[in-house]
């Protein structure tokens, strides 16, 4: 219908020839509606008009006669010459509105009429001039007489006439009225069927454009949809020289640059775009892939020595170097294996149906191909690896479990200095629950869960509670009370243990400096990581809150550890020294396992010593243990520190170190760790009732 119209010239025509149709019905609603009013007011007027001059015919008729009845009853000349006068202007009167009457425009019947009443006039005048003669010359009753016989006849006919052209003249009226009332109904009717015309007609105009518009937008839709889940072969209908067409045409382009984008996409996510080898990601989803009863081996080869190739010669050689090591693994494997890169100089293989003979084979060949000769830009390059092999199911059936034990294996084989080690030979992997733990330290600090609990120590020179160390605990809402050696080696690795100990500080300072303020004299010691002792903002931290607390610096210890020592000496050493010029007690914890205890004694400023609980245990009865405790109690002498003996669980052992000098004495044969208020409520029991100066156990 609307051929290759645009959208827009479609509605413009339409809404044209719907205003057009409107048009048409008000115009020719208000032309018959003036024809009716003018018609009508015609008719009321000519015809009115017309029975008007019938009635007064007949009236002016009428009274004529009555004057002349009184002229035949008057007998006296004087009272008879005023009703000649009377009578002469009715007759006049009839007589004009009869003439007038037959000069209106009336139908042939209606003329005819008026003609009758015309010649019954002429005759009624004619007698009525006799009979007035006749009453003049012979009297009234001669003249009644006359009148009786012959002008009263033709009287009453007038009268008849003249009331039956009157009659008449009312039905032709009422005839075109009722002919004008047709026309009214006829325009009404004709009204009616242009209204509905044009409703038709816009209801098709409506339709038509609808489904010139929705059909190719629904398919525009399907196609939309079929990009939306992926298809991009589905067919985009041509479409008109009109806008849905341009749509179309857009949408044809918009799907071909979707398809090349996402083709571009998939390269750059599952293809590594230096050695055109598939990336991690792919590599994954091939092994999440594998079927359930599938066997095979994953192996994963780091390139030994890459990264001082790539210092020394530039990254550009590097990632040619990565490129044709791509290409002798491709080389050296058929084409059943998966090749992939990982990261870096990592690459990966994926061998279906292979065992540990055959991966042992194939590692082999692949070396023998790394190991020849390989030249890039000139630079003979020396090339070698280590691998780790995972195999499955016996190693593991998820994707996650297999890459983990084939990248410990390789890292593993690099440690020793082999080609080659396989995941079945590694030890246990940690725990998933302690894994899970790393993950819920954060939420823990923030909900407030860890706890600090309280060892005591035992002066036993005053045979009273001196010093605490605090000590940290997870009370999970779930897993109970967790101990430190659950997850503190865990949020050192970490690095999350800097988070910790800040909170730890800031409680046992507090606490401390209320037991100060109550006049319970405990020396608190805390616990240094290696992280919190390289913290740049360590002794403004320690400061600032001993400043907050008001509690005396000689109230707090800091323990730390020699290997805590080890990474960064100069750091620790500055930090330690600036703790001990504030007043800060210290302690180095752990002595006599390290390898440089002597030495950091002679340098470091600390306080006291804590020997490790491996020489405490059995002291009575190990004399190798007891000259070693004996010695480091007589180094300390001489040193001016104290020696606090770590891990006496016995009378026995608690007896011979008060016997043999030793200081403080901490461990499950004085008390276990106590929550705040158990260890408030031993200590001044405890120191309460001790009366010797010399511990009786």
């Amino acid at each position: 219908m609307f051929g290759s119209m645009s959208i827009r010239a479609r509605l413009v025509l339409s809404f044209s020839v719907l205003l057009g149709l409107l048009f048409a019905v008000t115009a020719v609603s208000l032309q018959r509606s003036d024809e009716l009013t003018g018609k009508t007011q015609e008719i009321v007027d000519y015809q009115a008009h017309r029975v008007f001059l019938a009635q007064r015919a007949n009236r002016h008729a009428q009274a004529a006669a009555i004057y002349l009845l009184n002229l035949l009853q008057t007998p006296d000349r004087e009272k008879r010459v005023p009703l000649y006068a009377a009578m002469d202007a009715e007759i006049a009167a009839s007589d004009e509105a009869v003439s007038e009457l037959g000069k209106t425009m009336l139908p042939p019947d209606i003329q005819t009429d008026i003609e009758r009443v015309a010649d019954l006039r002429q005759r009624y005048g004619a007698l009525f001039q006799e009979t007035v003669e006749l009453i003049e010359l012979e009297g009234p009753e001669k003249a009644r007489g006359h009148f009786e016989d012959r002008t009263q006849k033709v009287l009453n006919t007038l009268l008849f006439e003249t009331l039956a052209l009157e009659n008449h003249l009312q039905q032709l009226m009422q005839s075109e009225l009722e002919g004008l009332r047709q026309s009214a109904a006829n325009a009404r009717l004709l009204a009616i069927f242009l209204a509905l015309s044009a409703l038709a007609t816009g209801g098709i105009l409506a339709w038509a454009i609808a489904r010139s518009i929705v059909k190719p937008v629904q398919e525009a839709v399907a196609v939309a949809e079929s990009i939306a889940s992926g298809d991009y072969k589905k067919d985009v209908p041509q479409g008109r020289q009109d806008e849905i067409g341009a749509l179309l045409r857009s949408l044809t382009i918009m799907r071909d640059s979707i398809a090349s984008r996402e083709d571009s996409i998939l390269r750059l996510a599952y293809v590594d775009t230096l050695t055109n080898l598939p990336n991690r990601t792919r590599f994954l989803e091939i092994l999440g892939a594998l079927p359930a009863a599938s066997s095979g081996a994953l192996v994963i080869l780091g390139i030994d020595r890459f990264a001082p190739i790539n210092n020394a010669l530039g990254h550009a050689v590097g990632d040619r170097l990565l490129c044709e090591i791509a290409g002798r693994l491709k080389h050296a494997t058929d084409e059943s294996a998966i090749v992939a890169r990982l990261w870096g100089d990592q690459f990966a293989l994926l061998l279906d149906g292979a065992d540990k003979t055959a991966v042992a084979e194939l590692v082999r060949q692949i070396l023998l191909e790394l190991r020849a000769p390989m030249i890039v830009d000139g630079q003979h390059l020396d090339v070698d690896a280590s691998f780790g092999v995972a195999l499955y199911p016996q190693d593991g059936t998820s994707a996650a479990r297999l890459l983990r034990r084939a990248d410990l294996a390789m890292i593993n084989a690099k440690r020793r200095h082999d080609s080659v080690a396989f995941g079945s030979d590694l030890d246990a992997e940690p725990a998933h629950e302690q894994l899970s733990l790393i993950g819920e330290m954060r939420e823990a600090l923030a909900r407030r869960e860890f706890v600090v609990y309280y060892q005591p120590k035992l002066n036993l020179a005053k045979n009273r509670i001196t010093s605490a160390e605090a000590l940290i605990r997870w009370q999970h809402p779930e897993k109970g009370m967790i101990p430190p050696m659950r997850f503190i080696p865990f949020a050192e690795q970490t690095g999350f243990i800097r988070e910790i100990t800040p909170w730890v500080l800031e409680d046992v300072i507090q606490q401390a400096a209320q037991w100060q303020r109550s006049g319970m004299d405990i020396v608190t010691s805390v616990n240094l990581s290696t992280h919190d002792l390289l913290n740049h903002d360590l002794v403004a931290q320690v400061l600032a809150l001993l400043k907050d607390s008001g509690l005396p610096a000689s109230q707090l210890c800091l323990e730390i550890t020699e290997s805590a020592l080890m990474d960064e000496p100069e750091l620790a050493l500055k930090h330690l020294d600036e703790l001990a010029a504030h007043g800060i007690k210290l302690s180095i914890d752990d002595y006599g396992t390290g390898q440089a205890s002597l030495a950091y004694v002679k340098t470091l400023p600390v306080n006291e010593l804590k020997i490790d609980r491996a020489f405490i245990t059995g002291i009575d009865a190990t004399p190798k243990n007891a000259a070693i405790v004996r010695s480091t109690i007589l180094l300390c002498r001489e040193l001016g520190l104290s020696v606090v003996a770590e891990g006496a669980e016995t009378p026995a052992e608690l007896a011979w170190l008060g016997s043999n000098g030793c200081d403080v004495v901490q461990g499950y044969g004085v008390a276990k760790p106590m929550a705040l208020p158990d260890f408030l409520t031993w200590v001044r029991e405890f120191n309460r009732i001790a009366v010797s100066p010399t511990p009786t156990f």
